[in-house]
Parts: structure tokens; sequence; C-alpha cells
């Protein structure tokens, strides 16, 4: 029996769908969703339904690329429930429709499995291609386990770590603040513009990323964990809360503020720790920025947070390889060269 494709309207009929997944992220949320069509990009969200039963989800936006025209592309998705190759195949034949409707050069699936071989097979079997870039949108990242006890978490931590959280902890001049309001929205959209250039790395536009946050805020989503020094905040983590999920989306902080023998940030993750609990969530992701294995200990852009991410204690998660289906095989050649290069040459590998 075919399956069937049915598109959701409704955002709590929505995200119910995508809770009865063995995974998903804030990626897949009507919050993501929602944001996507504020700004103008072209969004869909389609659950699948097999013999009345809910057999999974496809959350997928339409990107463009200026040299390369437009693309479809499956953040953290499709997520299917013990799907055969043939069910694969269908799910490709749908997301190939789209993208055709939608003019693309190609498609791409970036589900949330460590390994599938029925996934692996049908990538063999149709000849996608291992997407030309690095891994992006948290396709390795280090998970915390909130199920675990306070101890269990804190022994995770390397002894630097611990340390460090232990003087944090004993510094009363250092105040930290957990809201779920925008009352910190415009320090931190300072704070966010500040990092950027002073790691001189690309990311979102800030004024896109606030309008994103107002979504998750106005859902209960958005938790900020502000560190504060004589009143005045200097430092701040952004937790996107979804499901029994939390991701360390976003942080900030001031390039100015400076104090003898302190770092902040182990401070921010453990209160994001306790309030990861205190919400009865089951885990806390890092969200990125850590680095293959094969890199481990090498020279990386993202050797430093992926360092610091990992003595922070829990379990390095490496997701399976994006993979692309092109649909214009002559342009597709060209955006691979051409990404491929342009990854390399920023220091990132396309192999991991």
């Amino acid at each position: 029996m075919s399956l069937i494709f049915k598109e959701i309207e409704n955002d709590k009929e929505w995200d119910e769908y995508v809770f009865k997944m063995p995974n998903y992220s804030f990626l897949n949320s009507s919050a993501r969703f929602q944001y996507n069509k504020t700004v103008g990009i072209k969004t869909y969200r389609t659950a699948i339904v097999d013999n009345e039963k809910l057999k999974g989800i496809i959350s997928c936006n339409v990107g463009t690329s200026k040299l390369f025209g437009n693309f479809l592309e499956c953040k953290h998705s499709p997520l299917l429930l013990d799907a055969s190759v043939e069910d694969w195949i269908e799910v490709m034949e749908y997301c190939k429709k789209i993208a055709k409707e939608n003019k693309c050069f190609m498609f791409r699936f970036s589900p949330l499995y460590e390994r599938n071989e029925n996934l692996s097979a049908f990538y063999k079997k149709t000849g996608f291609i291992s997407a030309p870039i690095h891994n992006v949108d948290a396709l390795i990242s280090q998970h915390i386990d909130l199920r675990k006890s306070e101890e269990e978490i804190n022994r995770e931590m390397n002894k630097t770590r611990r340390n460090l959280l232990r003087r944090s902890l004993e510094d009363d001049t250092i105040e930290v603040k957990i809201v779920d309001t925008d009352e910190y929205f415009e320090d931190f959209a300072r704070f966010h513009d500040e990092t950027v250039k002073f790691k001189g790395y690309v990311d979102k536009p800030t004024n896109l990323l606030m309008k994103e946050l107002e979504e998750q805020q106005s859902r209960g989503m958005c938790y900020m964990v502000v560190a504060l020094y004589k009143g005045k905040p200097f430092s701040i983590w952004q937790n996107s809360v979804y499901g029994k999920h939390m991701h360390l989306y976003q942080a900030g902080a001031s390039t100015k503020f400076r104090k003898d023998n302190f770092m902040v940030t182990t401070l921010l993750f453990w209160k994001s720790v306790l309030l990861g609990k205190k919400l009865g969530l089951e885990l806390y992701d890092l969200f990125g920025g850590v680095v293959p294995n094969e890199y481990e200990n090498k020279k990386h852009p993202w050797r430093g947070v992926s360092e610091f991410k990992r003595s922070l204690g829990g379990v390095k998660t490496t997701y399976m390889h994006s993979m692309d289906y092109p649909l214009c095989k002559i342009k597709y050649f060209v955006y691979y060269l051409y990404s491929t290069f342009r990854t390399r040459i920023k220091g990132h590998t396309t192999k991991w």
C-alpha cells in the first residue's frame, strides 16, 4: 500500500507528530516553520501516513544560491519509523516533486540517524551523493543526558572544568539569571554582533535571528541564561527548548568585559543543565561546533570550541552525512566542485 503524504496546517498537530519520532530538534518545530514563512522562505511540513498510522515527517524549505539557483533542503529530516527501502523511495519521489515545482537543481536529506541500514541501502540504490559540505546544523554534536543525576553530569566534566565551575560558583560578584521573556533581547543582539565581528565568522544576520527568537519566545521555547556583573549583563547563552530536548542554539558575550582569572562559560553551561533538569527534559544538545573524530587534536577552525564542548562531558554524537539528489546534473557537478573547494579552503572537511 502506498504511503499518504499530508501537509499539516495546525501547529499543535504538527508538533505532536514530531514528538512521536525517535529523534528530532527545534529545526523540525512549528516555530521554525512559522519563522520561515514570516521571512519569506517557502517552507513545507508533511506527515507521512501508512495504513492510517503515522509513518514519519518531512520538514523542508526552499533555499537559494546566488550562483546556482534554488535547492530543497530537509534539515534534520525526513524522519521515518521502521522504514523500508521502498518507503524511502516514496519519500524521495514526494520531495522530488516539490523540488521540481520550485525549479530546484537538487534536494538534500539530513535526517537524524547515527546509522540506518535501510537508509544507507536506499541512498546507494537511488544515486544520492554525499553532500560537499562540512558538518553544519549540529550533525556532529555533544549531547548531555539530563536523565542522569547532577553528580553524574558533574563527574563527566573534565577536572579543569570541574575546578572552574567550583570557583565560579564561589564568586559572589557574578549573578546568573534565567529568563523566558524578551528582557535581554537587546543585550543579546548587541553581544551577537560583537561576537561575530570579533571571531570573524559568518552567521545568520542578527535581525533575522531575533525574529526567530521572538517566535520561539512567544511559544515558551526561548530561555536565556544571563551572566551579570554589578547588575549589567556581559554574557548570554540562548537555549531553545522543544519537546524533551534543549539546544544551545546561540551564545554571545561582550567583547569589552574582562575579569581576571574568570571564565563564565562553564558556569552558564552548568546553569543551563540545572534549567533542563528543572524543566524535566531528557537531552541537552550543545548544538554543533564539534569536529569529526579524525580531526580531534588537529588543526581545524572549530578546534577550540570543540575541545571546550567535549570537556563538558556527555557523549559525542555523529549523524549520517547529508546526502544530495541532483536534478540538474551538469549544474550540480559544477556546484559540487565549487562547494568542495570552498569548504576545504576554509579548513573544514567534507568527509565525516
